[in-house]
């Protein structure tokens, strides 16, 4: 009987986890930092036009994600769905990250 009820609690506090990270407004700021993100990248990579090109894809597609999740009809998209979003979110945070770690000084010179 015990096992059983750790079992639903633990099932409960999962999917209470999963609802928290799945939220609308949890989704807005990851798509937020990411368009960010790739607005910073895009002011270090002046040399590279089609980098610039991807990133600046990249900002429009945040923000139309962005419009499209503060939609009253966007609470209808399934947990999975909205669960694949956020990992998406995180892999293109993390993706961009990189490319910050990696962009060119701006002078040669230590600073």
């Amino acid at each position: 009987m015990l096992s059983w009820l750790k079992h639903i609690w633990s099932n409960y506090r999962d999917s209470q986890e999963i609802f928290k990270q799945t939220k609308p407004e949890a989704l807005l700021d990851l798509s937020r930092e990411v368009r960010a993100l790739a607005s910073a990248v895009n002011r270090f990579c002046v040399n590279e036009p089609q980098l610039r090109t991807r990133l600046m894809k990249v900002e429009r597609e945040m923000q139309m994600l962005e419009e499209i999740i503060e939609r009253p009809n966007f609470r209808l998209v399934t947990p999975e769905k909205r669960l694949q979003l956020r990992e998406n979110l995180i892999e293109s945070r993390e993706h961009l990250l990189e490319a910050v770690k990696e962009a060119p000084t701006a002078s040669s010179l230590p600073q």
